[in-house]
């Protein structure tokens, strides 16, 4: 989109100088209220150049423990509009030459006249919303002329464009949400409830039920909002052991799950899960040497996975905001209970993502990226308000040392998973185990509970994975 474009949309663009006028109003003859203020709008949401300035200047001074009068807020203004037009951008540069921030500008004169007008302070929320309602609408506006700039530049194709423009929209929505402070006492009876509804709960269990007894037991269910990471060395059987978490949350409890696999294929994914339900081998369903019972007992697997609300996805070129809108619209029609992702470092942050021009894909390192899609993801799980486990590989160092035990800092490519995961689970096989089919789930990170190992006896033949100890009769 060329400058010409760009003024004479900036020139439409929605705004009420009037309600910006008015919160420096009030702000100045009563900052009782800034806490809420700042919950509900930020400097960058003001049209006005000038009262952008003042704005961050109160909020400087009050950070600073500095009262904000007039005469102080006029000569902070005047240095952080300074410092401010290096990251503004070409629009704002000619609006800063026409509407300079300058002592004069900033006289007793100005502040007086602005004082001079009827404002009632206890309607500064009101104006605080019709500044942020403006300020949404612009975004709106500028993703909208991005769209329409991406579709006739014919780079980019029609879903990674519609995804990118609907990933912004939901940012928008959602990081400008008017979410004010609350008292930490107004929320006590709410947990009082919980615990009480806690109390009631089957065996405990308040997430999402696995059916695995002992991980049930260690998790009380895997709950909403967390971010679960699943990690191991390649053939520890990470990909089938989340599906046999996925199927049995679907047939357990009647879940609504999404399964997105970078890695393996939709078909494949389905022969696993029928494998493990029917008992017939993968080889055998490979080459097709059944015979009658066998093809029986897959028969009545398809029909226990008829009707499952299993949501598979294996798109290799999984992005942030492909991510986010395949779950909302899951969640939209069907419901959405849980989300696994196989695995993490095969995702992509997209375009829509980021925070350096250094390298192709705009990340100074992959571990930068890694990092960013980490963070989105755990975000994810709290603006759909459910459990997300993502699948990691492990760096090889694992290998090299006697025990083999995996540690937190063998997470490959980024310590910020460690950092963003509620709970960090290691598949791993124990050295010196006479039994090869024993497989041990560690609990290396557990925000909310206790750490520890857990067992599973996996048949690799049939893709199944059973409590150890047999004391639940569990096959997905």
């Amino acid at each position: 989109m060329n400058d010409d474009i760009l003024e004479i949309a900036d020139r439409k663009m929605p705004h009420s100088i009037e309600a910006e006028r008015a919160v420096i109003a009030c702000l100045l003859q009563d900052n009782s209220k800034m806490d809420e203020v700042l919950a509900t709008i930020s400097y960058d949401m003001f049209y006005s150049f000038i009262y952008r300035a003042i704005f961050a200047s109160i909020v400087e001074l009050r950070n600073e423990g500095t009262e904000t009068d007039k005469i102080t807020v006029r000569d902070q203004a005047i240095t952080t509009a300074r410092l401010m037009s290096e990251k503004v951008n070409k629009i704002r540069d000619k609006a800063r030459e026409k509407e300079g921030i300058t002592e004069s500008t900033l006289s007793d004169e100005f502040f007086a006249d602005m004082l001079r007008e009827i404002v009632l302070t206890t309607n500064v929320m009101s104006y605080c919303h019709i500044i942020r309602e403006k300020y949404i609408l612009r975004e709106a506006i500028r993703i909208s002329s991005t769209v329409i700039s991406e579709c006739r530049a014919g780079e980019k194709n029609a879903e990674e464009i519609c995804n990118i423009a609907q990933d912004d929209l939901y940012k928008l929505i959602t990081t400008n949400a008017d979410k004010s402070y609350v008292r930490a006492d107004s929320l006590i009876g709410n947990i009082f409830d919980d615990i009480e509804t806690a109390s009631k709960a089957p065996g405990g269990i308040t997430g999402v039920k696995t059916s695995y007894a002992q991980l049930d037991s260690k998790t009380s269910g895997f709950q909403k909002t967390d971010m679960i990471v699943l990690a191991g060395r390649p053939g520890m059987g990470k990909t089938t052991f989340a599906l046999n978490l996925a199927y049995n949350i679907c047939e357990k409890s009647n879940a609504s799950v999404a399964f997105f696999s970078l890695e393996m294929t939709d078909s494949q994914l389905v022969k696993k899960i029928l494998a493990n339900l029917s008992g017939v081998q993968l080889t055998a369903m490979r080459s097709g040497k059944i015979g009658d019972e066998g093809m029986n007992d897959l028969t009545e697997a398809a029909r226990r996975l008829y009707n499952k609300k299993l949501f598979i996805n294996d798109d290799s070129f999984l992005t942030i905001p492909d991510l986010r809108n395949k779950c909302i619209k899951i969640k939209m029609r069907e419901g959405l209970d849980i989300v696994f992702i196989d695995y993490l470092q095969l995702m992509h942050a997209g375009t829509n993502y980021r925070n350096s021009s250094n390298s192709k894909n705009g990340f100074a390192s992959r571990q930068e990226e890694i990092a960013e899609i980490s963070r989105n993801i755990k975000g994810l799980a709290k603006d759909l308000d459910v459990p997300i486990i993502a699948l990691s590989q492990l760096s090889r160092e694992v290998e090299s040392r006697k025990d083999q035990k995996p540690q937190l800092s063998d997470l490959r490519e980024s310590g910020a998973i460690e950092q963003d995961a509620d709970i960090v689970m290691f598949l791993s096989r124990p050295q010196g185990e006479e039994n090869d089919d024993r497989i041990t789930l560690t609990f290396a990170k557990h925000r909310n509970g206790s750490l520890g190992d857990i067992s599973f006896r996996f048949d690799k033949s049939t893709s199944n994975f059973s409590d150890w100890d047999n004391t639940t009769d569990v096959h997905i």
